[in-house]
Order: C-alpha cells, then sequence, then structure tokens
C-alpha cells in the first residue's frame, strides 16, 4: 500500500500547532516540547516506513497466496466438470437399467415366484416327515426362505437345491441310529431307530419292545404308533433290527399306519360311532328291512306250491260233484295259495257257471290272494334305494366339514384330512351295505310271489278245464 506523505505532513504540523499552543502558557517547557515533537515525528516517520515495508511484503504474499487459489481453482473445476460429466453419464446408465429392468420385472417376478413355490414345497416335504427327524434344523432354513422379503439369490437357490438332493439321497437309504423318541407311554425314552427310506420307520425299547414310528406335524419329533401290532410283524422287526433277516416290514402308506389299522380291532358300535348320526338312521332302516324280510320268509315259506297229490284229489271231487267236499279239502290245505282261490271258484262251478264266469272266479280269487302274497315288498324295495342315498347324504355332510376345518386351519397335516374324508365315507360304505342285501332279498321275494301267482294260475286254469270236460260229457 502507497503511502500519503501528503496527509502525514499534515498530521505532523497539527499536531505541532497543538503542541505550541498548549505550551504558549508554560514558556519555560519550550524546549522540552520541541524535542519531544521532533522525537515523535521521527518515531512516527519510521513507523511509517515499516508499515509500509510489512505492506508490501504482505502485498506480495497475498498476491502469490491468490495465484495458488486460482490455480486451485482452475484445477477444481476441472474436476468438477469431469464429475458431472461422470454424474450425467451415470444418470443416464441408471435410466437405461431401470429401462431394462422394467421390461423384465414379469421374469423376475416368475423367478421369485417359481423359488418361493419351490421353498413352499420343501417345507410341505420337511414336515410330517421321519428324515426332518435327524435333520431338525432344514424346516427352519426353508421357512426363512418362504417368510424372507428379499429377492431369492444364488445362496437361496443353492440352499433349495441342497435340500432337494438330501431328501433323494435320504430316501434312497435304510438308517439305524440310537436315538430319542416318544414311547407307546407318551414319555420320551431312549432306543434303537430303523429308517427305511421315507416309508417305514420301526424302533426298539431297551426292554425288547418293538413298534412303528410316525413323526409329528413338524416331523421334527418320531412318536411311536400306539396301535395293535401282530405278532409276525413284531417277529419281522426283532430279525431285521438283530440282523438274522434281511427282510422288513415296509408300509407304503407312510410309518406302519397301514399295520395297525389292518391289525386294530375295532367294535360295530365303534363303527357306527366313527360315522356320525347317519349310521343310526342307516341302521335303523336295516332293522325295519331285517323284520320285513323275516315276516315275508315267514310268509311265504307257509304258501308252498300246490302238489300234484292236492290238485288230483281236488279235480277228482270236482269230477263227481262233490263240490263242497272240494271246498273242505281246500280248507284243510288253506296254506297252499292254490287250495284257496279254487276255494272259491267251487263256488260259482256248483252252481253251473259258464266258462266266461269260471274264468271271472279265477281272476278275482287270484287278485285277493295278491296283497297278502306281495305285502311289505314295496317296503323292501323303498329300503333298498333309499339306504345308498343316506349313506350319500352322510358322506357330502361329513366332506362339507371336512373342508370348513381346511378352510380354518389348512391343509400341513395330509394325514388327518385323509382320515377326516374316510370317516365321511362311512356312512356311504355302510348305506351299500345294507342295500345291497336287501335289493337281493327283494329279488328273491319278488321270484317266489312270481311262481305261486303263476302255479295259481295254472292249476286254476287246469281246474276250470276239468270243469268243462265234466259238463260236456254229461251234456
Amino acid at each position: 500500500m502507497k503511502l500519503n506523505w501528503k496527509k502525514v505532513t499534515v498530521c505532523v504540523g497539527t499536531l505541532f500547532l497543538i503542541a505550541l499552543g498548549s505550551q504558549a502558557f508554560a514558556a519555560d517547557n519550550w524546549g522540552q516540547v520541541a524535542r519531544e515533537v521532533l522525537q515523535e515525528q521521527e518515531e512516527a516517520t519510521k513507523g511509517a516506513g515499516d508499515t509500509e515495508k510489512r505492506m508490501k511484503m504482505d502485498k506480495a504474499d497475498l498476491e502469490k497466496e491468490l495465484a495458488s487459489l486460482q490455480s486451485q481453482s482452475t484445477t477444481e473445476g476441472k474436476a468438477l466438470d469431469a464429475l458431472q460429466s461422470e454424474f450425467a453419464s451415470l444418470q443416464d446408465q441408471e435410466k437405461a437399467l431401470k429401462k431394462d429392468l422394467e421390461s423384465e420385472q414379469d421374469e423376475i417376478d416368475a423367478i421369485k415366484g417359481n423359488v418361493l413355490a419351490v421353498a413352499k414345497e420343501a417345507v410341505s416335504q420337511s414336515r410330517d416327515n421321519p428324515i426332518t427327524a435327524e435333520f431338525p434344523d432344514r424346516t427352519t432354513e426353508m421357512e426363512n426362505i418362504v417368510s424372507s422379503t428379499k429377492y431369492p439369490g444364488m445362496a437361496t437357490i443353492e440352499k433349495l437345491t441342497e435340500f432337494f438332493f438330501q431328501e433323494m439321497k435320504e430316501r434312497g437309504e435304510i438308517v439305524r441310529r440310537t436315538g430319542t423318541f416318544t414311547g407307546p407311554d407318551g414319555r420320551e425314552t431312549t432306543g434303537d431307530i430303523v429308517r427305511v427310506g421315507k416309508f417305514t420307520t420301526f424302533y426298539r425299547m431297551a426292554n425288547g419292545k418293538v413298534g412303528f414310528l410316525l413323526p409329528n406335524s413338524s416331523g421334527e419329533k418320531l412318536v411311536a404308533i400306539t396301535g395293535d401290532i401282530s405278532s409276525s410283524v413284531r417277529s419281522e422287526i426283532k430279525d431285521y433290527i438283530d440282523g438274522k433277516s434281511n427282510v422288513a416290514p415296509i408300509d407304503l402308506s407312510g410309518a406302519g399306519a397301514a399295520f395297525t389299522e389292518f391289525t386294530k380291532g375295532e367294535t360295530f358300535s365303534e363303527w357306527l360311532a366313527n360315522g356320525g348320526t347317519f349310521m343310526y338312521v342307516i341302521l335303523l332302516v336295516a332293522i325295519f328291512a331285517l323284520l320285513v324280510g323275516i315276516e315275508r320268509l315267514i310268509v311265504l315259506g307257509t304258501k308252498g306250491k300246490a302238489t300234484r297229490k292236492v290238485m288230483d284229489q281236488i279235480r277228482t271231487l270236482a269230477e263227481k260233484g262233490a263240490f263242497k267236499e272240494a271246498s273242505a279239502y281246500c280248507k284243510k290245505n288253506s296254506r297252499v295259495p292254490t287250495c284257496q282261490m279254487i276255494d272259491g271258484v267251487i263256488d260259482h262251478a256248483g252252481e253251473g257257471g259258464s266258462l266266461e264266469v269260471l274264468e271271472n272266479a279265477l281272476q278275482e280269487a287270484i287278485l285277493k290272494q295278491m296283497p297278502s302274497l306281495e305285502r311289505g315288498m314295496n317296503f323292501l324295495a323303498l329300503c333298498g334305494a333309499v339306504a345308498p342315498l343316506l349313506g350319500l347324504l352322510g358322506t357330502v355332510t361329513g366332506m362339507i366339514q371336512v373342508f370348513k376345518v381346511i378352510t380354518e386351519v389348512g391343509t400341513s397335516n395330509p394325514g388327518q384330512m385323509a382320515g377326516g374324508i374316510s370317516v365321511a365315507l362311512l356312512t356311504t360304505e355302510f348305506g351299500l351295505i345294507v342295500a345291497i342285501p336287501i335289493m337281493f332279498v327283494h329279488h328273491f321275494f319278488q321270484r317266489k310271489v312270481d311262481k305261486i301267482v303263476g302255479d295259481m294260475q295254472e292249476k286254476g286254469t287246469a281246474f276250470a278245464v276239468t270243469l268243462l270236460k265234466k259238463r260236456n260229457l254229461e251234456g
């Protein structure tokens, strides 16, 4: 900065005049004042020079620093331009990638859906599975994949692949091990466990007792089946575990359930109770049909066909004109429907009736016998038709209940769902069991009635012909 000497001179002169004026009142100090003024002037001059020198140095430093900052600003400006260019390029890449992502979103969603579907299938297979009791952590891993909100990557696909390869491998192996399971008494126990693939798992306890094991709903624990097992099956299990035999009892339905189901005893009352209310309704229909059948068997059994000996005796009496004796003989053999019919015709024959009168009397006598012969037949036919319909109604009602349960709790346990369906089908089974014999019985009784009516018509016609021949001979 340049020093303005004119201003400095004015300032010094002003100070001098002030000092001179103030010293006018003290002439005796004038020399001292003059010296002080001169000294202050010298100091001021010297300070001004130092200040100018420092100002020149500061100016050089500032100009140098300014040049440095300008250079740095230029460099950073170029870097900023490069970054802005790179940012614009990245924005363009982002737009392009978003466009590609949008175009492939359907495919990405499809891949995600397929992976999740496979994971759900893995969860389903891991449950109610005896293999899971040996690898209990695999269910949790598959459930984590299903519940995860992240996009499934290669790590997820690798886990799924390992799960299914392990499942295939274990299904083809026979595993012998010592482990814990829930015994028949409901307590945790330890014993020998043999798993044959996924189909069958059986155990042997420390006391030598053997049986089949089923996995629980999650598959993490094995539970002993409490049903009775035949001695032959128990013997096969013991021999296989001891290595005495290479033949193991295999249950393709799943872990011994078929063996216990076939060997388990079930009373008739328990069977009815399992089927529900409709089972008792069908049973009532069966009882009524049985009572009617017994009554028909007794009635139709006593109404035998007319024997040749009986009919010969009646014709002989009719030829002699002994109609009263013939009527008494028919009453004596009243168990024969033909005799009952002829008894009603004899009165018209004794009065000398014509052929037309005899035929009408014959038809009238047959019609009188028909109600007693066909009584209960329509009821049997009705029972045979209603029984399977009641069974079907019971099954439909049971299936509705099963699907209501499925709606509420899902299908996590197919075994229980199949059990509910099998119970619902009991009514249809019972309805057919009742209806089929009823239909056979109805047909049997209908054929018997037809034979009796045919025999009545045959013998009645023969009796009428006999009477006409007698009249023609007498005429």
